[in-house]
């Protein structure tokens, strides 16, 4: 499919590679339909848990109801990667400066590519052999040019659907895309799904709804995101070249005394170089889009790639696409004979940093930004599972709803929403210091005696005192009991209890708990 017309246009024009459900391709094969998740998501899945109904976003109960007999595995990115990385190498064998975008999609500029072989339709012509000779005429690809690397990224998804090569001529993106959904840009990640759902319910739904306005409108009701998204509508460069231009973009390369013969230290070690490179862009205002990561070994073997990302890496973005290089790199027969001595990543393209507006409370601070890269220098000298932190998992009550993790796993730029829903859990706010380990208490009535919670969820009488730590305190006020009763067919694990909010007359608050019929303490609320 191409679209017809002569216009000229000064946005450099670029071929997308798309492999189509990459997530499934990298499981080995399994009998029946297969899906695969991520945070709980649906992130790929098989033709015939499509044809059953499963949708990409769909959360994993719900794509289990619709294609009951399905595998459900969780993503695997350093898999991803390895089987990809044939791909890659066999385009880059006849194109060079092939990018990287993520496991199944690459890109790459076209001015050299249609000048070496003769136009693009014979640039698509090759690009499409070398891949089928390594995945096989059966797997589908879509293969897209356009101008920009949003418009040849859809053209790709295109023809990745339809099995044709997709090709909109120079000048012509606006009038190729213009009854497509807004939905297309967040598929290829230039639009989160918060702003294509703002823009829906405006009645702004396709492409030419959203470049018939004007950028300035677009500007001040919308911000950069929405300029960004509508220079993709108009057939702009979405992302023009930054008025800020540094005498040299940054880079880093660390060299091993000895060789390391593992990727996990130079994993820690690329964590640490992230950092610094994320924390230099960010004093110019800028962020890093574009980068090469490269590896080398004693015996002057090599690795390198480019990697792109629309958004911008941040540290643990950078350190991920370094994990995944190396993983596949050394797990490729006959790829590596000796430890690895350099390693070094090169920014080669930033932008702008548009920023992100945060509310009065939340958002990341540059105290946070030097925590994080305190904790890459400690993980360095620590090891993986010397440096653990805090992350919120969720849970109904105050000791389940965060847990240790090693700092090597967690993305500090990544948040999770874990509020809702825990049927059962005490309205908030909840406890902000949660005991270790339990802490014995009692609770009694006016007349020295103990405390309890019927079977039917009722105090056997009011609360008078609290008893922590063989000092008595008075009760002011109290509220509850909350009972609680958990995984009530596990008899291992199940747990029956109930909670009660009291407030001391030191104006203390805490959240207790009788089990078994004993008192203790689950949290002080400050």
């Amino acid at each position: 499919m191409a679209a017809s017309g002569g216009v000229t246009s000064s946005v450099p024009r670029v071929l997308t590679l798309w492999c189509p459900e990459w997530p499934v391709r990298a499981v080995a094969p399994i009998d029946g339909p297969l899906i695969v998740f991520d945070q709980h998501r649906v992130v790929a899945a098989c033709a015939i848990a499509r044809e059953a109904g499963v949708r990409t976003g769909d959360r994993k109960r719900v794509a289990l109801r619709t294609c009951p007999n399905a595998t459900v595995v969780p993503r695997d990115y350093v898999a991803e990667v390895q089987s990809f990385e044939r791909v890659v190498s066999a385009v880059a064998d006849i194109i060079p400066l092939v990018e990287l975008l993520e496991p199944g999609s690459l890109c790459l500029d076209m001015r050299g590519p249609t000048r070496y072989f003769g136009g693009e339709h014979f640039v698509v012509d090759h690009v499409r052999s070398v891949v089928a000779t390594q995945l096989g005429e059966e797997i589908p690809i879509g293969i897209g040019i356009a101008d920009g690397r949003a418009a040849s990224a859809i053209a790709a998804r295109r023809s990745g659907f339809t099995g044709h090569q997709v090709i909109v001529e120079p000048g012509r993106t606006a009038a190729a895309f213009t009854t497509m959904s807004l939905r297309w840009f967040h598929a290829i990640g230039e639009m989160s799904i918060d702003l294509v759902e703002l823009f829906e319910r405006l009645g702004i739904n396709t492409v030419s709804d959203l470049a018939a306005l004007d950028e300035r409108d677009v500007l001040g009701r919308f911000g950069l995101p929405g300029v960004r998204a509508y220079r993709v509508a108009t057939g702009a460069d979405e992302r023009p070249l930054s008025s800020i231009t540094p005498s040299q973009l940054p880079e880093r390369e660390r060299r091993f005394d000895e060789p390391l013969l593992t990727v996990t230290p130079v994993v820690f070690t690329a964590r640490e170089l992230a950092s610094e490179l994320v924390h230099e862009l960010s004093i110019e205002g800028l962020v890093c889009t574009r980068m090469t990561v490269t590896a080398e070994t004693e015996h002057s073997e090599r690795s390198e790639r480019h990697w792109y990302r629309s958004e911008g890496f941040t540290a643990a973005a950078i350190v991920d696409r370094v994990r995944w290089q190396l993983d596949s790199w050394v797990n490729e027969p006959s790829s590596v004979s000796a430890g690895v001595i350099v390693i070094r990543i090169s920014i080669t393209s930033v932008r702008p940093d548009d920023g992100v507006q945060h509310g009065f409370w939340g958002g990341a601070s540059e105290a946070d930004g030097r925590a994080s890269r305190a904790v890459a220098r400690l993980v360095t000298l620590c090891g993986p599972e010397g440096v653990r932190v805090p992350l919120p998992i969720g849970g109904r009550l105050p000791e389940d709803r965060y847990g240790w993790f090693p700092a090597t796993v967690v993305d500090g730029d990544h948040h999770v929403d874990v509020l809702a829903p825990w049927p059962g859990s005490v309205v908030r706010p909840a406890p902000v210091i949660v005991p270790t380990s339990e802490v014995r208490i009692e609770v009694v009535n006016d007349r020295g005696e103990s405390v309890g919670v019927s079977g039917r969820g009722e105090m056997t009488s009011d609360p008078v005192c609290v008893v922590i730590g063989g000092r008595s305190h008075r009760v002011v006020a109290w509220a509850g009991p909350w009972p609680l009763i958990e995984r009530w067919w596990d008899e291992r694990r199940r747990r029956r209890l109930a909670r009660l909010q009291v407030v001391l007359e030191d104006g203390s608050a805490h959240l207790l708990a009788v089990e078994h019929q004993r008192w203790h303490l689950m949290g002080t609320h400050g």
